[in-house]
C-alpha cells in the first residue's frame, strides 16, 4: 500500500470540484473518507449505513481506488459507510471483536503475552457497537482467512474473502468507527504475531486435527506461516496415498472387487430408489457408502451417477429437485470418501471361487 496523495491534496481536488458545480461530489464526511482512502491506495466500496449491507452488486469485489469511480459511488449513495475489502486487496487484516467477548479476548491477549491491546497492534478502533476492530498487515504469502466465531464466541477474523468498515465512518445517528489512538491510521498496522496468525490460518477443525498428529504438529512450528497450507495439504496427500496403498485389491483380485463394488452400488441405490420421505437428505449419506469405490477407481463416476440418477428417477426426487442437486450431491460424496478404506473383498467374490 502506498500513499498516493497527501489528505491536503485531497481536500483542494475537492474543493475545486466543488467550486466546478454541475457534477461536482457534495463533499459530506463519508464521501471525504472514501475519497482519501481511494487516494492511498486502498479500494473502498459503499454499505449500507443501517444494514451494513453492500451498495454495489457484488460488494467487496465491486471495490475500487479509482477515484471517478469513488465519486460516482458516493455521489449516489452520500451517506453510504465506506468499507474496504481485507486479504489482498487492502493489505490488511482484522480482528473483530463484538461486544460480549471482553473476557475472551482478554483470555487471548494473555495467550499472545501482550498486557494491553496496544501491544497486540497500535491500529485499533472502536465500533458503534462497542466492539474492537484491531488491524494487521498481511504478511506476503499468508492466508488468514474470514471467519465467524472461530477464535473464540464473538470473536472473528477479517482477511481473504472479508471486508470491514473502517475507521473514520459516522453513521447517521451520529454514532462512529473511531481509532483508540488519536493518531494512528491504517498504515500503522503491525503484521500479525505468528500465533494469532495460525488462529485465523486455520480453522478450529484444522487445528484440532494438527493437534492430534504429532508429526505435523513439529511440522508447523518448524517451517514458516507461508508454508502452513502447504504443508497441511502435503500431509493429507501422503495420508491419503498409504490408505490407497494399503486397500488397493492385488491384480488377482480387480474383477472380484469391481464386481462386489457393482453389487454394493445396486443395493444402496435399490434402497434409495424406495424411499419417499426424506430423499432429499439420505441420497448424500446413502452415496457416501459405497463413494470410495469410485474414489479408488473400482467403478466410474459415471456408473455411479447413473445407478442413483435411476433411482431417484424412481422415487420421484430427480423430478422434485433437479439434476443438478442429484449430481451436485453424489460427487461430494465422492470427495467426501476419498480418504475411506475398500471393504475386504467378500469370499463370494473372489475370483477363485467363481464357477
Amino acid at each position: 500500500m502506498k500513499m498516493a496523495q497527501t489528505p491536503q491534496k485531497i481536500k483542494d481536488s475537492e474543493h475545486q470540484a466543488a467550486r466546478a458545480g454541475g457534477n461536482a461530489l457534495a463533499i459530506t464526511q463519508q464521501a471525504k473518507l472514501a475519497l482519501e482512502t481511494a487516494a492511498a491506495g486502498i479500494p473502498v466500496h459503499p454499505v449500507c449505513p443501517r444494514t451494513k449491507h453492500p451498495l454495489t452488486l457484488h460488494g467487496r469485489n465491486d471495490a475500487t481506488a479509482d477515484s471517478d469511480t469513488v465519486r460516482k459511488l458516493w455521489r449516489q449513495h452520500p451517506q453510504a459507510l465506506v468499507s474496504i475489502p481485507t486479504g489482498t486487496q487492502s493489505g490488511l487484516v482484522v480482528l473483530d471483536v463484538d461486544q460480549g467477548a471482553e473476557h475472551a479476548f482478554c483470555e487471548l491477549l494473555g495467550k499472545l503475552d501482550c498486557e494491553t491491546i496496544d501491544d497486540l497492534s497500535p491500529a485499533w478502533a472502536r465500533t458503534p457497537g462497542n466492539g474492537l476492530h484491531v488491524y494487521f498487515k498481511l504478511s506476503e504469502g499468508t492466508t488468514p482467512r474470514t471467519r465467524s466465531s472461530d477464535i473464540a464466541a464473538n470473536i472473528d477474523t477479517r482477511g481473504l474473502g472479508g471486508s470491514i468498515i473502517i475507521p473514520g465512518n459516522v453513521r447517521p445517528d451520529g454514532r462512529a468507527y473511531e481509532w483508540g489512538n488519536a493518531s494512528a491510521s491504517l498504515f500503522d498496522a503491525p503484521p500479525m504475531p505468528r500465533r494469532l496468525l495460525y488462529l485465523a490460518t486455520f480453522k478450529h477443525s484444522e487445528r484440532e486435527f494438527i493437534r492430534t498428529q504429532p508429526a505435523l504438529l513439529a511440522a508447523m512450528k518448524d517451517c514458516p506461516p507461508t508454508e502452513w497450507a502447504a504443508t497441511l495439504q502435503r500431509w493429507r496427500d501422503d495420508e491419503a496415498a498409504k490408505i490407497a496403498a494399503r486397500t488397493l485389491p492385488s491384480a488377482d483380485d480387480e474383477d472380484g472387487m469391481r464386481r462386489q463394488a457393482l453389487h454394493d452400488l445396486q443395493i444402496v441405490a435399490s434402497e434409495f430408489a424406495t424411499l419417499q420421505d426424506g430423499r432429499r437428505q439420505k441420497l448424500f449419506s446413502l452415496a457416501c457408502k459405497v463413494g470410495k469405490y469410485v474414489a479408488h477407481g473400482i467403478v466410474t463416476e459415471g456408473e455411479f451417477v447413473a445407478a442413483f440418477k435411476e433411482a431417484a428417477s424412481a422415487n420421484g426426487a430427480l423430478n422434485r429437485h433437479g439434476t443438478g442437486w442429484a449430481v451436485q450431491t453424489l460427487r461430494s460424496a465422492i470427495n467426501t470418501t476419498r480418504g475411506d478404506k475398500l471393504p475386504p473383498l467378500a469370499r463370494a467374490f473372489r475370483s477363485e471361487v467363481r464357477v
